[in-house]
């Protein structure tokens, strides 16, 4: 058993994960014009945090996402947990994205309540959305070496950068007046704790998780067939021991290319034999927008929040996580 539980999330609609989630829930969007503009001179509409100003920029912005994520932690379940002995696992962008550096970002990260966020056997986990899913396997190993507890996963990214933004706006990625098959730029933070047993009440239990890679990404021009959202989806199933059609709804990280789009439909037709009613997709970015190596630790809390207040479509979820330069990730989850 995997059980994942959020300990914070601070997102451009809200600054825990019950906020954010019923935020995301009533539809409720964060999108307006941001300080920066594109190659036509027309200003870049984004999804930013509120409690940080616009003139913060590069390092000091991721920075500060991440203290304020730790900020954000609630104390009675801080002292609930054994800090000190936990990894801290950082999940961030790819190292082929331009933007802010990152190091040390994390050095002397503190909660409310004094715990340190850092442990020992700490890793970095650059693979971008599926980071927070690597991180859970990462975490996994270490919890079946009964090495830790608990491991914690922090995972912070802004896409609004200059660095980040001049770069998706070149490759025709960014959402602009003149390019509509674009996405959105976010940011976010999440703090979460994974264990082998329940540690806190709120928590969705890990049954399957699946890691691949894909060669047709969206910055290439090779034959698409998802073959590695597919292959990733195939082996989440078969560890959870379902079928695609018994999970009641799906999360996924679509930001608003069709490229995306259209991959979780074509691994959805190839894995899926029996048709279902109804089995319903949810979309963060549709509210905040493309939050980088934060997208899975949302779907995470999303589904966590669903659960535990009664609106989820069924008792189980799938999460989808597909990486610009070729990681693809699944896993299903319940309550």
């Amino acid at each position: 058993m995997t059980v994942i539980s959020c300990l914070s999330l601070v997102s451009p609609v809200g600054y825990s994960a019950g906020s954010t989630a019923a935020a995301m829930r009533a539809n409720i969007a964060a999108f307006a014009e941001l300080s920066y503009r594109d190659a036509d001179g027309e200003p870049i509409r984004g999804a930013s945090v509120d409690a940080l100003p616009a003139t913060m920029r590069g390092r000091d912005r991721v920075a500060a996402l991440t203290r304020l994520a730790a900020d954000q932690v609630d104390p009675k379940q801080a002292d609930r947990l054994p800090w000190g002995e936990m990894p801290i696992i950082l999940c961030t962008r790819e190292p082929q994205v331009p933007g802010a550096r990152l190091n040390g970002i994390v050095g002397g990260l503190a909660l409310p309540n004094g715990a340190s966020l850092v442990g020992p056997h700490s890793v970095h986990v650059t693979e971008g959305a599926v980071s927070t899913f690597v991180g859970i396997w990462h975490a996994r190993k270490l919890l079946a070496e009964r090495k830790v507890p608990a491991c914690i996963i922090l995972a912070v990214d802004t896409l609004i950068d200059s660095r980040t933004l001049g770069w998706l706006d070149k490759a025709g990625r960014l959402k602009t007046s003149i390019v509509t098959d674009g996405l959105i730029p976010g940011e976010a933070a999440s703090i979460s704790v994974v264990s082998a047993r329940p540690l806190l009440e709120s928590h969705v239990t890990v049954h399957g998780l699946g890691l691949a890679r894909e060669t047709a990404t969206v910055l290439n021009e090779q034959p698409f067939r998802a073959d590695g959202l597919a292959s990733a989806l195939r082996t989440a199933l078969a560890e959870a021991r379902v079928e695609i059609h018994d999970v009641a709804f799906r999360l996924s990280d679509v930001a608003g290319e069709s490229y995306a789009f259209e991959e979780l439909v074509v691994a959805q037709m190839r894995v899926m034999r029996t048709v279902r009613p109804q089995q319903l997709v949810w979309l963060a970015a549709g509210c905040i927008g493309d939050c980088g190596a934060v997208a899975g630790s949302i779907q995470f809390a999303w589904a966590e929040q669903a659960f535990r207040r009664g609106y989820a479509p069924g008792p189980s979820a799938v999460l989808y996580g597909s990486s610009t330069f070729g990681n693809r990730a699944a896993a299903i989850v319940s309550a």
